[in-house]
């Protein structure tokens, strides 16, 4: 975290006027600057001190004070929040700073949750989840719509898994359109987090984004609708579900662990998954299912906005 030396009274002044003379969004676009700056600081202290040696509880240690000072700055940032229903307390994310850990690649913001943890929101300034994903979209085999901005990625499976699922995959099915209001952007998708192949499962969450006021609210909540298989769409399914087995029964027979077999029954099943879902987007509109399912969005979409 950077940190300054004490300053000379002048300096202290001078620095106070230059604050009073500047507009509320450049003092904003200064605050989030700052706390970029003090996370990547933070990181590279921990990663120099784990590179030096250092024993595993002195880096627990460290973490934890890293990540209790970005906190709260982070509070600062997005100042008092509360969302109807969501009553456990908020939490910080990313869970830590230490490389390597699966909660390190958490976008930064706080975390809100009903007691039983089925509805969630993570709020992030904008700047701040912006330089997040920025930093995913260079990682190694990062899908392209990372790169395009938080706009472009909200449509996308993995942006869901990186934001709100530290250890199930999410896979969308449909997207479900809801309505925006004045000066917002909102996206919703009915969905399943899964730690499988989502294979022929019917979707079970709802997931929304919305980016307004200068901050960026990822949600999930339970689906809470009954959606029935559909027929045809199980059909797809079964078409390469089969394929898969045959390619796995030849590939045990020939005993061999390096048989490519084994990878086509793979791919088959993940080929099948994504024809299903894409099945199931196209035939979606016309189930029982699907105006409930974009009323829940649209309620989630209002807790998001504190309502």
């Amino acid at each position: 975290m950077i940190r300054f030396a004490r300053r000379l009274a002048l300096q202290t002044a001078g620095a106070v006027l230059l604050a009073a003379s500047l507009p509320l969004a450049a003092l904003a676009g200064q605050a989030d600057d700052d706390y970029i700056a003090a996370r990547n600081t933070a990181v590279a202290a921990l990663a120099a001190a784990e590179k030096a040696g250092a024993n595993p509880d002195d880096l627990y240690k460290r973490d934890e004070t890293a990540l209790a000072a970005l906190e709260k700055r982070m509070g600062a940032l997005l100042g008092p929040l509360k969302f109807k229903g969501l009553d456990a307390p908020p939490t910080f994310s990313p869970g830590t700073l230490l490389d390597g850990q699966i909660e390190s690649g958490e976008p930064d913001g706080l975390r809100f949750s009903d007691t039983d943890f089925t509805t969630r929101l993570l709020v992030s300034p904008e700047p701040v989840f912006t330089s997040w994903l920025a930093g995913r979209a260079k990682e190694e085999n990062a899908p392209p719509a990372l790169a395009g901005g938080i706009k472009a990625a909200m449509a996308s499976d993995i942006f869901y898994t990186y934001a709100i699922s530290s250890d199930a995959a999410f896979s969308s099915y449909v997207e479900l359109p809801v309505a925006a209001g004045e000066g917002e952007t909102a996206y919703a998708a009915l969905g399943l987090f899964s730690q499988d192949v989502a294979a022929n499962q019917v979707p079970d969450s709802i997931v929304i984004t919305r980016i307004a006021s200068g901050r960026v609210i990822i949600g999930t909540s339970e689906a809470k609708v009954a959606i029935k298989s559909i027929p045809a769409c199980d059909q797809v399914w079964k078409t390469f579900a089969a394929k898969a087995k045959t390619l796995r029964a030849a590939a045990q027979k020939s005993k061999k662990d390096d048989d490519p077999r084994w990878d086509d029954a793979s791919r088959a099943e993940d080929d099948g998954s994504a024809a299903y879902r894409a099945c199931f987007a196209k035939e979606a509109r016309s189930q029982p299912f699907f105006a409930a399912a974009v009323a829940r969005a649209e309620a989630l979409l209002q807790t998001a906005r504190g309502k």
